[in-house]
């Protein structure tokens, strides 16, 4: 499958995402993905872990919504990195679901490493540039 192919999975992923359709965002995983948030320890420590399969996914999921209430965030871009695409991601606030405190992420990044059409890793990066040196792209 060429880069192009994978930058539309994770595009018709992020629009299923929007529509909450978990199911249709879970069919571009590999049935052995690595969901890898240690990246992100500084901006959500509580769920800094890795998470394996589509069950470990959807804990994750879920630990996020228990806390949060609502998600709001702007995918700036997407880049084709060869076998791995890199989200950008800004504007990012989330509302406490016990307090309705809204709080603000920096901008960060996305990176989804692809086997055979699915994702079989994702790896969050708390800066948009660590993330692109790490796939060795350059802003």
């Amino acid at each position: 499958m060429a880069a192009s192919d994978d930058v539309a999975v994770v595009r018709r992923a992020w629009d299923a995402w929007a529509r909450r359709d978990m199911d249709a965002v879970a069919g571009a995983w590999d049935p052995e993905i690595e969901w890898d948030a240690t990246g992100a320890r500084d901006l959500v420590p509580d769920l800094a872990d890795v998470y394996r399969g589509h069950e470990g996914v959807r804990i994750y999921w879920r630990r996020w919504f228990e806390a949060w209430r609502g998600l709001e965030f702007e995918v700036q871009d997407v880049l084709d990195a060869g076998d791995e695409i890199v989200v950008l991601i800004r504007n990012q606030r989330q509302w406490g679901r016990y307090t309705d405190i809204a709080t603000e992420l920096p901008p960060y990044a996305l990176v989804y490493t692809f086997r055979d059409g699915k994702i079989v890793r994702w790896r969050a990066f708390p800066e948009q540039d660590e993330a692109l040196k790490a796939v060795g792209l350059s802003k």
